[in-house]
């Protein structure tokens, strides 16, 4: 039976957050850039099937879980920064990237300022472009109005009381499914209405950034291999589009093409599910 890697947590001091960390498994060392609002509690499993072939380092997002938030009004401009005086804390010349949905786009930023230093890049499901949403328009400017007004601390203060009404948890939460096309398990699972008001802040700076992105890059192709993997039945993106930008940036591109029909699995995954599942595309990674 194929054991997970043990995990070992730490939190490090780093210039503008102190970040919560995660590491599994030994081999060459990867850096996992996390999603919105995403855990290390969530997405151990993750860090762990990684871990299979690297020394795999997962991150809670400057603002979530046990990361305190950056000093200034998070932007994704901010995220390379953190990621390169990780490594250099970690003692890495070198390493392998790593990200998935909104982490996606947080890799690409990261690789524009380091790319001399990453071996490979594995992008899974990539945020790349406001176009590949599969939201109406007005949903559209729904989403970015929201995020916008929750940029106000007024506002942001009183959305935050309301999330944490006991009695309203199942309607909000029942209400944003519909709205956003999210399993609601989904949101359960990651306790959605349950954020602290870090972490809203933080959120509210994120949707507005995935609602106008249109990712280009102005260093031009990136000369490091990418192994770029998603599912042709997205149900948040659009895959011909998504695949169309990232092959415009990586001409070293690897691509696997999966059919599960979401974006993000309904259950929090586990370790034995990765493996069954993605097994095939971690053997395929030229380490």
């Amino acid at each position: 039976m194929l054991l997970p890697p043990e995990p070992r947590f730490d939190d490090l001091d780093l210039p503008g957050t102190r970040l919560h960390t995660v590491k599994c498994g030994t081999g060459p060392p990867l850096i996992i850039v996390p999603a919105t609002v995403s855990l290390i509690s969530q997405w151990l499993p993750l860090a762990q099937f990684m871990g299979q072939r690297f020394t795999a380092h997962f991150f809670e997002l400057p603002g979530h879980g046990g990361s305190t938030p950056y000093p200034t009004k998070f932007n994704s401009g901010l995220v390379p920064k953190t990621v390169e005086a990780f490594a250099d804390q970690l003692g890495y010349e070198r390493f392998n990237l790593m990200g998935f949905s909104f982490g996606g786009l947080l890799a690409l930023r990261t690789i524009e300022s380091l790319q001399h230093r990453i071996d490979r890049v594995i992008l899974l499901s990539p945020c790349v472009s406001q176009r590949a949403l599969k939201y109406s328009m007005p949903r559209r400017w729904m989403f970015r109005a929201t995020a916008r007004g929750l940029m106000w601390p007024r506002l942001q203060r009183g959305t935050h009381r309301a999330l944490q009404t006991p009695w309203l948890e199942f309607p909000l939460t029942f209400a944003l499914s519909k709205f956003s096309k999210v399993e609601r398990s989904i949101l359960e699972s990651k306790d959605a209405l349950k954020i602290p008001l870090a972490t809203l802040d933080v959120l509210a700076y994120t949707l507005d950034e995935i609602f106008r992105v249109e990712y280009r890059s102005a260093c031009g192709p990136f000369d490091i291999p990418c192994y770029f993997g998603m599912s042709v039945n997205d149900d948040l993106l659009r895959y011909a589009l998504t695949e169309q930008i990232v092959r415009e940036h990586f001409p070293r591109i690897t691509i696997q093409k999966f059919t599960h029909p979401y974006h993000q699995p309904p259950k929090p995954p586990t370790f034995e599910w990765l493996a069954q599942e993605f097994g095939p595309f971690l053997e395929m990674l030229d380490i």
